[in-house]
């Protein structure tokens, strides 16, 4: 399968996720399809590329950008950051639902928040943070406290 085709199918499978994850969100079975289904699915996917790439004699490093831009020289270490960025805004994504409907925030309000996670992930949970923040009156939160 080539990079290409296994790119449109991880991207695929995030879009009709996250669209799942709005309508369903109430229901635990989405939670747990997620779960048990896509992550699996996405982490096997990443595992698959990213090892690899990690030892076939790649530069580069974490202490500068320039280095952080030579890990990813290789189609394949791409992809799996690509597959590593779809997966955790998709978490990020379950968990501002599951939050939402445990304090009865609208669906409708909490829609731009799961949009925006989705498309810019840390932009996403922000505003959901503010949405939330409103919600409970109090801006220093905690996903441990009401």
């Amino acid at each position: 399968m080539t990079l290409e085709a296994v790119f449109g199918m991880a991207s695929t499978l995030a879009f009709f996720s996250w669209i799942a994850l709005f309508i369903f969100y109430p229901r635990k079975w989405i939670y747990q399809t997620l779960f048990s289904g896509v992550f699996i699915l996405m982490a096997i996917t990443y595992g698959f590329y990213i090892i690899p790439a990690l030892f076939n004699g790649g530069e580069g490093g974490f202490s500068t950008l320039s280095e952080v831009r030579l890990l990813f020289g290789s189609d394949e270490a791409l992809l799996a950051g690509w597959i590593h960025y779809l997966a955790f805004d998709l978490f990020v994504g379950m968990w501002i639902a599951q939050d939402a409907w445990g304090k009865d925030i609208s669906r409708w309000l909490v829609l731009p928040c799961l949009i925006l996670t989705f498309m810019m992930g840390p932009v996403g949970l922000l505003l959901y943070f503010l949405v939330r923040a409103s919600k409970i009156k109090r801006l220093n939160q905690s996903p441990y406290h009401p």
